[in-house]
């Protein structure tokens, strides 16, 4: 619970006169002689500020003293919070209230009040009424009823504390009433302390004083402005207005009354620079993507236009070309393949790579190589034409092409698929011009997930054939008769000793070890294998990956 303090003036209601208790009681005797008149009843104390009745007490010390008589409302006088800077505005602010100009004020707004459309003239006061509300009251300068509305005016003259500002504001909000500060000395620009608690109270940031240029009743009103800027900055300015009541508006959420919502105002702007922001970043966006397909698009015309350009002269070597193509990024390709359109197109009833290996000399054999390695061109190698041709086929049945193998090997390194009508084809021709192990090499390469082993695969076929005739039980790649594993085995010791280690695992995983032991009646195959273990040289591993991919019980 708060003290109560002694009240700085007094008014004598029989005087008529406001009594400063520092120069009242400075004497002694004129301050006892106050006391006397007081119990006299020759003086009538009232609180400045709350106008009820005062006393004129003493201390222990025989110092006199306004002070509220017991069980009084509260005042704001009474709080002995208050601090002695918040005290002597506050004595200013009731000193303010008689000078010449305040009164001239409050009259001037009464009076220019009564010709408003909408204010109840009758209801008008001028510092005569108090706003009673349970034990609670103030004194507004000016009161009035504008249309549905109760308005008070508090004119401001002299410097207020942050207190009183807000004392004020939470009594007339909560009972619901609008409170205009007239605030005459106030400058917008100012950097008071008070000037700043002004500025920040209302969230508007609007702010009054009478328009004295006109005759009916009007307020110059100070307000923060929001505004964009050409280069979409957004920034903010004080403007000045004269407004009529009735340009004003009420905000019944926080009781304050404003001209420009500058809160409103700011949001909006702030979503008008956003968007503008985003039609820009999406302009830019756009501009950024045509730049791009304009780009892409000369990019991969020029590229187009050099394979024509190659393929028509028949050069031995598409690097340049390879090397532009590997420099493209991922958009860039996929323009590259729009604009060749090689899955999708059909020549004759035959897809682009059919068709240029079914016509293709051997001067034309760089530019099948050239496009079967060039991975990010797409077109599907396992396209048939309309009889039901593959490019296999057409590789094979090619009679001016030489060195078919190396291009086939590409071919299924793409991702050809070895079909049944291809074993069958390939057999005939293969079986025609010795190349029978070729054959079994793309039945194996079919089996590849990783196709980039292709090669791997076909370099180290002798290896891959030794293992591929131990999981399947039959000679394959060798000229080995189907009974003679001895010297199968003993030639995979001799010549392959850098990966026996793989071999021997494969004989043994694939249930030939035992079966070997048996038939080697003579031993030769145990004394070389003896000879080979106390001689063992360091194991190869380049093929690790592609023993791997097709035979992973061996890892």
């Amino acid at each position: 619970m708060t003290k109560e303090r002694s009240i700085p003036f007094a008014f004598d209601k029989i005087s008529g006169e406001i009594l400063d208790a520092a120069q009242v009681f400075h004497e002694k005797k004129d301050g006892f002689q106050i006391r006397k008149q007081f119990h006299k009843d020759e003086v009538e104390l009232y609180c400045c500020e709350c106008e009820q009745k005062l006393n004129v007490s003493t201390s222990k010390y025989d110092r006199l003293h306004f002070k509220h008589q017991p069980k009084s409302d509260y005042c704001i006088l009474k709080d002995e919070d208050l601090s002695q800077e918040e005290l002597a505005k506050i004595v200013n602010i009731i000193k303010s209230k008689e000078t010449d100009r305040h009164k001239e004020l409050k009259n001037k707004i009464a009076q220019r009040l009564t010709k408003v459309e909408g204010v109840k003239a009758d209801s008008i006061t001028i510092d005569n009424k108090f706003i009673i509300k349970g034990g609670d009251k103030r004194r507004p300068d000016v009161y009035c009823q504008y249309l549905d509305k109760e308005l008070v005016f508090e004119i401001q003259l002299s410097e207020l504390s942050l207190r009183y500002i807000i004392n004020r504001y939470d009594f007339y909000r909560a009972h619901g009433m609008f409170l205009i500060w007239i605030l005459d000395n106030f400058d917008i620009h100012g950097q008071s302390q008070f000037e700043k608690d002004i500025k920040y109270l209302t969230e508007y940031q609007n702010f009054f004083k009478l328009d004295e240029n006109h005759e009916e009743f009007r307020l110059m009103c100070d307000y923060k402005y929001v505004f964009l800027t050409s280069d979409n900055k957004l920034l903010t300015k004080w403007v000045q207005k004269s407004v009529e009541l009735r340009e004003i508006n009420f905000s019944y959420d926080c009781y304050q009354i404003y001209y420009y919502n500058f809160g409103l105002n700011k949001i909006k702007l702030e979503e008008r620079r956003s968007q503008i922001i985003k039609a820009e970043k999406e302009a830019e966006i756009h501009r950024i993507e045509q730049e791009k397909v304009s780009n892409a698009t000369q990019k991969v015309g020029e590229i187009i236009n050099k394979i024509k350009e190659f393929k028509k002269k028949q050069a031995i070597s598409y690097f340049p070309i390879s090397g532009l193509i590997k420099n493209l990024d991922d958009y860039e390709i996929s323009v590259l393949n729009e604009k060749l359109n090689l899955r999708e197109s059909k020549k004759n009833g035959k897809p682009p790579i059919n068709s240029w290996i079914s016509t293709a000399t051997q001067e034309d054999w760089a530019f099948l190589d050239f496009i079967l390695n060039a991975n990010t061109i797409d077109f599907d190698v396992n396209d048939l034409d309309q009889n039901g041709v593959s490019a296999l086929e057409e590789l094979i049945i090619n009679k001016n092409l030489k060195n078919t193998k190396g291009l086939a090997i590409v071919l299924f390194e793409r991702g050809y698929n070895l079909r049944p009508e291809d074993e069958q084809f390939l057999f005939e021709h293969y079986q025609m011009i010795n190349m029978k192990d070729d054959l079994d090499l793309f039945r194996i390469a079919s089996r590849l997930t990783k196709r980039q082993l292709t090669h791997t695969l076909f370099a180290r076929s002798s290896l891959i054939f030794i293992l591929e005739s131990l999981k399947i039980g039959q000679i394959i790649g060798f000229s080995y008769k189907p009974t003679e594993w001895i010297a199968f085995a003993n030639n995979a010791i001799e010549h392959y000793k850098e990966y026996w280690n793989i071999i021997e695992l494969a004989f043994k995983r694939f249930g030939q070890w035992d079966k070997l032991i048996l038939l080697d009646k003579k031993g030769t195959f145990q004394k070389k294998l003896k000879n080979l273990n106390d001689n063992m040289p360091p194991q190869n591993t380049d093929c690790n990956e592609l023993i791997q991919a097709l035979y992973p019980e061996l890892v």
